[in-house]
C-alpha cells in the first residue's frame, strides 16, 4: 500500500476533509499578450493587447523581464511599434499596396505563309552583308594606309655587290694588300 492510500483511509477513518482555498491572487492568472518581431524574436506586454501606453519586453533564457531597447521594431504582422523607455509610444499600421496585376503577355499569332519568311530572312542576311562589306573595306584602306606608313619608315639597307673573285697568289703583295682592303671598304 502506497503512502497516499493509508493517508486517503486514516482520512475517512477519522471523517477528515480537506479542502483548498484558493487565495484571490493566485485565481488571476496572469496573460501576457505576445507577438513575434520580423527578426524572428519573440516580445511580450504584460497587458492583454499591444497599446500605446503598455510595456514592452523579452524574457531571457532564466524567465527574466528585460524592458525592450528604445527604437522601431517592425512585427511580423507588418505593424510597426516604437519602444521609448520600454513602453510603446507609437503604432503604425503599415498598409501594403495592393499588388498590381501583371500584365498578361499579349501574344499575337500571325500567320505567315513560307515566302513570306523566306523573305524576311533573305533580307536580314542582305543587312548582315551589307554591314559586314562596308567594315571590311574599312579595314583594309586601314591596312593599305599603315602598310604605306610602314614601309615609308623602314630603311632598307643598301644592295650590295657580289664579290669579285681575285685570285690572290698571282698578285703582289702591294696588289694583294689592295685587293684585300676593297672588299672590305665597299
Amino acid at each position: 500500500m502506497s503512502i497516499k492510500e493509508r493517508i486517503s483511509d486514516l482520512f475517512e477513518k477519522y471523517s477528515v476533509q480537506l479542502e483548498v482555498e484558493e487565495k484571490e491572487e493566485e485565481k488571476k492568472e496572469t496573460s501576457f499578450a505576445t507577438a513575434t518581431l520580423d527578426s524572428g524574436q519573440e516580445i511580450q506586454t504584460d497587458a492583454e493587447a499591444f497599446a500605446v501606453g503598455v510595456s514592452v519586453f523579452v524574457v531571457n533564457d532564466e524567465g527574466e523581464q528585460i524592458p525592450l531597447p528604445d527604437g522601431s521594431y517592425t512585427l511580423a504582422d507588418g505593424v510597426v511599434l516604437v519602444v521609448v523607455d520600454g513602453v510603446v509610444s507609437e503604432m503604425q499600421e503599415v498598409e501594403e499596396a495592393p499588388a498590381e496585376a501583371a500584365p498578361e503577355a499579349v501574344i499575337e499569332e500571325v500567320a505567315m505563309s513560307r515566302e513570306e519568311i523566306v523573305s524576311l530572312i533573305a533580307k536580314a542576311v542582305a543587312q548582315a552583308k551589307k554591314e559586314f562589306s562596308s567594315q571590311i573595306k574599312e579595314r583594309d584602306a586601314k591596312i593599305t594606309e599603315l602598310s604605306k606608313t610602314a614601309s615609308a619608315k623602314i630603311s632598307r639597307a643598301p644592295k650590295m655587290e657580289a664579290p669579285v673573285s681575285v685570285d690572290l697568289k698571282s698578285l703582289s703583295i702591294t696588289e694583294r694588300v689592295a685587293a684585300i682592303h676593297n672588299q672590305f671598304s665597299k
